[in-house]
């Protein structure tokens, strides 16, 4: 008998149990048959396995909301509030730098008021004039479209004209530095470096912008 055949008689007579004598099986094999297989042919089904619990994936994603909820609320806490506290006169130290080609300042923009220390250095190879004005808030948005604070030029005959009353400043010498005390009341002040001979200003840097606020 083929292969074949003789799988599929196997298969017809399986339920629920072959039946040995039906079978065209030689003795050995009929005796095999019944000997190994289960006369009542229960079978076992294959147990279902319980699903995972879902991963707490929601409650993370909530934690993860939550946080950045918290952070979104103490930045606009900050921005209502003005941004940082202003930094007492004595502890304000800010520090103004010319460096042959460009002027820089490092130091806090909202200070109190009171006597404030600035650190005033020049690298360049000629003098330098660290000016320091104060000007009126209603003058302030017409002085920074003509002058912004970030901005530098070279004065000629049609520069914008630049407020210089109420103005403080000092003269550095090339490659010194020096430090300077100036007085300072409540109000806005810009703070200026500038090239040239006294009385012919060649170039003018416009590096920060600072309000000055009662203790």
């Amino acid at each position: 008998m083929k292969d074949a055949e003789y799988i599929y008689s196997l298969y017809v007579q399986a339920n629920p149990v072959p039946d040995a004598d039906l079978l065209p099986l030689t003795r050995d094999e009929a005796a095999l048959l019944t000997s190994e297989r289960s006369q009542d042919m229960i079978t076992e089904e294959r147990p279902t396995p319980e699903p995972a619990p879902p991963k707490r994936r929601r409650a993370a994603v909530a934690l993860s909301a939550a946080a950045v909820l918290i952070v979104a609320v103490g930045v606009v806490a900050i921005l209502a509030s003005g941004g940082a506290d202003p930094v007492a006169a004595g502890d304000a130290n800010p520090v103004v730098e010319f460096n042959g080609t460009a002027c820089s300042y490092e130091g806090p923009t909202l200070i109190e008021e009171g006597m404030v220390e600035f650190s005033l250095s020049n690298a360049g190879d000629e003098g330098v004039a660290f000016a320091l004005l104060r000007v009126d808030e209603a003058a302030l948005s017409e002085e920074l479209s003509d002058a912004p604070v970030g901005g530098d030029w070279a004065i000629t005959d049609q520069t914008p004209a630049v407020t210089f009353g109420n103005m403080r400043f000092a003269l550095v010498s090339p490659n010194e530095s020096r430090l300077q005390e100036w007085a300072m009341a409540s109000g806005i002040y810009l703070m200026d470096c500038a090239t040239g001979e006294p009385g012919a200003t060649e170039h003018v840097w416009r590096v920060a912008q600072v309000e000055v606020v009662a203790p």
